[in-house]
């Protein structure tokens, strides 16, 4: 009895591992199948701190962003863009640290964007080290959004330096929380972005393809 079971033990191990790579499902950080095969992507792209870091000062509306080098996502958008469903692409390439919405919030206390932008030169933010998780799908109303999921453990930190600022300066700290964020990079939309103001949460649950990072693009 022993013997035959030891023998049925091997020949299902055996199997399994004679299956073909292209046979194993490849499943999301959330434990759900991907919908598509992986994307190639430069790995140039995560070479962040040759990019010169950019103001974005806007009045009730600026915003604190980490750049990205937008050649190295465009390729992404021509792949996703089709003339089923053609995509808006911005032209350019980031992560928002601090959202327009979120400063309107930090500006009660009295900071200022320059306040901000110097929090950010402080910690290196072009330096940050960035993971790309993989890419995210969100079709809700009709609205279609592309974008690449990161982890960026350093904007995290960018953000709890400005909530500290925010709490010294006498803001209301139940108004901001700085670990609430879902760095990502937009690719592209079919008619306009989607936000947290919409409902939409932008973090692994979105995962649609898996991002291969590669030297040269085949």
């Amino acid at each position: 009895m022993k013997f035959n079971l030891l023998v049925i033990i091997t020949v299902v191990i055996g199997s399994i591992s004679a299956l073909p790579n292209n046979q194993k499902i490849r499943q999301t950080p959330l434990g759900v199948p991907y919908q598509g095969k992986a994307i190639q992507i430069n790995k140039k792209i995560l070479a962040t701190k040759k990019l010169t870091f950019q103001s974005h000062p806007a009045g009730n509306a600026s915003w604190l962003g980490m750049s990205f080098d937008y050649q190295y996502i465009e390729p992404v958008f021509e792949i996703l863009n089709s003339t089923k469903v053609p995509l808006l692409s911005r032209g350019e390439s980031h992560v928002t640290v601090i959202s327009p919405p979120e400063f309107s919030v930090l500006s009660t206390s009295g900071i200022t964007i320059d306040q901000i932008d110097q929090i950010a030169l402080n910690e290196k933010i072009q330096h940050s080290k960035v993971k790309i998780v993989c890419l995210g799908k969100e079709d809700v109303d009709g609205k279609i959004v592309y974008q690449l999921i990161v982890i960026a453990p350093n904007l995290v930190k960018i953000r709890q330096k400005v909530f500290q600022l925010f709490a010294k300066q006498g803001g209301n700290t139940s108004l901001f929380d700085p670990n609430s964020f879902w760095p990502h990079i937009t690719v592209g939309f079919t008619s306009g972005d989607l936000f947290i103001q919409d409902g939409v949460y932008k973090g692994t649950n979105v995962c649609y393809r898996p991002i291969l990072l590669v030297h040269k693009i085949k």
